[in-house]
C-alpha cells in the first residue's frame, strides 16, 4: 500500500492543466471521473479536490475506493472532507473491500477521527483476519472517543491471544493518551491502570504507568513516589521522569521524601537532579542537607541545585564548599543564583579574607559592574589568589570610563604572573567594549610614553579596538617622525584584523621610507586575504602595481591577484607583461585567470591569450595559452 502522506509532496509538484489549477470543485470532479483525463490531470484533481468539494462529491470520489489504481487517492481526497458523509462513505465500502484496500480505508476511517466510526470498527476487532482486526484497534485508538476506549477496554478483556492481546493493548494506550489531551482525564486513567497492571509487554506497561501518573496530575504523587521507591530499575526511571513535571506541592514534598529515604549514592544524585529540575524552592533545605554527604557525587548534584533553587541566603553555604574537588561547581552555582540579593551577599563575603578569592570569582563571571570599585581596591591586595581574581572580574566588568585606571595597574604589578593576568584582563574588556573608538583614544594617547614589551602590548590592543581612530593612530604613528614607532606601528598595520589599514599602508608604500617595502607587503595581504567586493579588489591591486618598486613586490601582488580572477585582474595581468622582472609571473597569472575569464567574457579572454602568445614569453606558456584556444 502506498504511503498516503508521501504521496502529498509527489502531488503538489505535478504540472497541471490550467482548468485544474483554479479552484472549481465542480471542474475537478468531471476531470476525475472523465475517461479521457490523463493520469498526471486525475492526480492533481484528487489532490485539491478534498479541500474544495461538498457531499455532493462523496459518492463519486467513494467509487474509486475499490479501485486498485486510485483508491489511495480517493483515500486522500475523503480524509480532508468535512461532515458525517465521508465517514459513512468509507464505512460502506467496508462491506465490499477487502485486503490492502480494506485496510487502508480503515486508516482514513481513524484519522478523520469522526465518533460515528466506533461501533463499525468495533466490530472489526473480532475480525478473523488479523490484519483487519489490528487496523481496527489502531483505528480506534486514534478516534479516542470515550466508546472507542470502551471498545477497545471489551475486546481486551475478552482477547486470549497474546499476540493480539499486546496489539489492542498499543491501540488502547494511544486512545488513553488522546483521551487525556482531550480532557477526559478518569477516562484515561482507567485505560493507563487496566494496562499497567495487565500481562503486557514492558513497553507497553511502563508507558501505561508514566501515563497514569501525569493522568492523575497532583493526585498522582503517592503512585510516584512508589515509583521512586521501587526497587525496580524502570518503574523509578518512571518516578524520576515524572517527578520533574508533576504539578504541586505534595509532589515536591514527596520528591523530597523520597530523597531522605534513599541511601543509594546513585539515586540521591538522580533525585537531587529531579528537584532541580522541578525548580521549587520548597526543596532547598532537604537540598542543602545532602551538602554533608559522604559523597563527592552527591555533595556535587547538591551543589549545583543550590545554584537552581537558592537565593543570596545560600551564598555562605556555597562558598563553604568553594574548595577542592567542588570549587568548580560552587562557583557555577553561584554564578547561577538568581535574585536581588545575591550580588550584595557576594560583596560582603568578599570582604571576608578566607572567602575573598572565590566570591570575587563570582561576582567578575555574574557581571556584576556595581563590584568594580572593590575590584579596582582587590586588585592591590595582599594576597596574591585574591589579586588574581580581582583583576580577572575587572576585565569582565570594568567600562571605558575606567580604563585608564586599568591600565594603570600594569605599573604597580608584582610580579610577571601579576602583569600577566591585568594584560589580559584589559585584552577581554576591550573585546567586549562596544566603544572601540573610545579605546583606541586612551590605549593611543598612551603609547608614546611606553617601551619594551609595555609598547608592544599597546599596540597590540588598538589593533584588537579596531575602528577608525585606531587606524588614525596608527597613521600618526607610521608617518610621524619616531623610527621606533613607525617600526611598531608598520608592524602593528601588517597584521590589521581588517582592510580599513590600506590607506594607511599604501600611504607608507608610496613614501619609500625604511618600512616602504614592509608596508606594501601589508597593504597586499589585505587584498589577499579579506573578502572585499571585486571592484576594491581590484581597485588595491591595481594600486599596489603602482607602489613596487621591486620586481619581488610586484610579483608579489601579481601572485596574489591569481587568488581572486576576475576581469579586473586578467587586464591587470596582461599589463605587467612587458614589465622587466614581472614577465613569467605576469604570464602565469594570465594563464590562470584565464580560466575563468573565458566564461565571463570570452572575447575579453581570446584578446588577451593571443597577447599573450605574441609577448613570446616562453615555449610553454605560448603552448599554453594556444591550448585555451583551441
Amino acid at each position: 500500500m502506498r504511503p498516503i502522506f508521501a504521496l502529498s509532496g509527489l502531488l503538489a509538484g505535478l504540472l497541471c492543466a490550467p482548468a485544474l489549477c483554479a479552484d472549481d470543485a465542480a471542474a475537478l470532479l468531471k476531470a476525475i471521473q472523465s475517461p479521457e483525463t490523463s493520469d498526471v490531470d486525475r492526480a492533481n484533481a484528487f489532490e485539491k479536490i478534498g479541500d474544495l468539494a461538498g457531499d455532493n462529491a462523496v459518492k463519486p470520489l467513494a467509487g474509486f475506493l475499490g479501485d486498485r489504481r486510485w483508491s489511495h487517492y480517493a483515500r486522500f481526497a475523503l480524509q480532508k472532507m468535512e461532515g458525517e458523509n465521508a465517514t459513512q462513505a468509507l464505512l460502506q465500502s467496508l462491506d465490499t473491500l477487502q485486503g490492502d484496500l480494506k485496510i487502508g480505508v480503515i486508516g482514513t476511517i481513524g484519522r478523520r477521527r469522526d465518533p460515528i466510526a466506533v461501533a463499525p470498527l468495533a466490530k472489526l476487532l473480532a475480525d478473523a483476519d488479523e490484519k483487519t482486526a489490528d487496523s481496527a484497534a489502531i483505528a480506534l485508538g486514534e478516534i479516542a472517543a470515550p466508546g472507542a476506549a470502551a471498545a477497545l477496554t471489551e475486546a481486551f478483556h475478552a482477547e486470549k491471544n497474546p499476540a493480539r492481546k499486546a496489539s489492542l493493548g498499543s491501540a488502547l494506550l494511544q486512545a488513553g493518551q488522546r483521551l487525556a489531551k482531550a480532557g477526559h482525564a478518569e477516562e484515561a486513567v482507567a485505560v493507563f491502570d487496566l494496562l499497567r497492571n495487565a500481562e503486557l509487554p514492558n513497553s507497553c506497561r511502563i508507558g501505561a504507568l508514566q501515563n497514569a501518573i501525569l493522568a492523575r496530575g497532583a493526585r498522582g504523587t503517592d503512585l510516584m513516589v512508589e515509583q521512586l521507591r521501587s526497587s525496580d530499575r524502570r518503574s523509578f526511571e518512571v518516578g524520576l521522569a515524572v517527578s520533574r513535571v508533576l504539578p504541586g506541592k505534595a509532589a515536591t514534598q514527596g520528591v523530597v521524601d523520597s530523597l531522605e529515604a534513599d541511601s543509594s549514592p546513585g539515586r540521591q544524585v538522580l533525585v537531587i537532579l529531579a528537584l532541580k529540575d522541578r525548580g521549587d524552592k520548597r526543596a532547598l533545605p532537604a537540598v542543602l542537607a545532602r551538602l554533608k554527604s559522604e559523597s563527592a557525587a552527591v555533595q556535587l548534584a547538591a551543589i549545583g541545585a543550590v545554584g537552581e533553587l537558592g537565593d543570596g541566603s545560600s551564598v555562605p553555604t556555597l562558598l563553604s564548599t568553594a574548595k577542592g574537588e567542588t570549587a568548580d561547581a560552587a562557583i557555577d552555582a553561584l554564578v547561577a543564583l538568581q535574585g536581588s540579593d545575591v550580588n550584595p551577599a557576594l560583596i560582603h563575603a568578599a570582604q571576608a579574607p578566607e572567602t575573598a578569592a572565590a566570591a570575587v570569582n563570582a561576582l567578575g563571571k555574574r557581571r556584576a559592574k556595581e563590584a568594580v570599585d572593590l575590584f579596582f581596591q582587590l586588585s592591590k591586595s595582599d594576597s596574591a589568589a585574591v589579586r588574581q581574581e580581582a583583576t580577572a572580574a575587572l576585565g569582565r566588568t570594568v567600562a571605558e570610563d575606567r580604563f585608564p585606571e586599568l591600565l594603570a595597574l600594569l605599573k604597580t604589578a608584582r610580579s610577571d604572573v601579576q602583569k600577566a593576568a591585568i594584560q589580559e584582563a584589559v585584552h577581554a574588556a576591550i573585546i567586549r567594549s562596544t566603544q572601540p573608538d573610545v579605546c583606541a583614544d586612551i590605549l593611543g594617547a598612551m603609547v608614546p610614553g611606553a617601551s619594551g614589551a609595555d609598547r608592544e602590548f599597546l599596540f597590540e590592543q588598538v589593533r584588537t579596538a579596531g575602528g577608525a581612530k585606531a587606524v588614525a593612530w596608527m597613521r600618526r604613528f607610521a608617518t610621524g617622525p619616531d623610527e621606533a614607532l613607525q617600526d611598531a606601528a608598520t608592524k602593528t598595520l601588517g597584521e590589521w584584523l581588517s582592510a580599513d589599514a590600506g590607506p594607511v599602508l599604501l600611504e607608507v608604500a608610496r613614501g619609500n621610507g625604511k618600512f616602504a617595502n614592509r608596508a606594501l607587503g601589508g597593504y597586499i595581504r589585505l587584498f589577499r586575504q579579506f573578502e572585499l567586493p571585486e571592484a576594491e579588489r581590484v581597485a588595491m591591486a591595481a594600486e599596489a602595481l603602482k607602489a613596487a618598486s621591486r620586481p619581488n613586490e610586484r610579483n608579489a601582488a601579481i601572485e596574489a591577484m591569481t587568488r581572486f580572477p576576475c576581469v579586473g585582474t586578467f587586464e591587470l595581468a596582461l599589463s605587467q607583461l612587458d614589465v622587466p622582472g614581472s614577465e613569467a609571473a605576469a604570464a602565469g597569472a594570465v594563464l590562470t585567470i584565464a580560466r575563468t575569464v573565458l566564461d565571463l567574457d570570452p572575447e575579453k579572454a581570446k584578446a588577451g591569450l593571443r597577447r599573450l602568445i605574441d609577448a613570446n614569453i616562453s615555449e610553454s606558456v605560448t603552448a599554453s595559452a594556444k591550448a585555451f584556444l583551441q
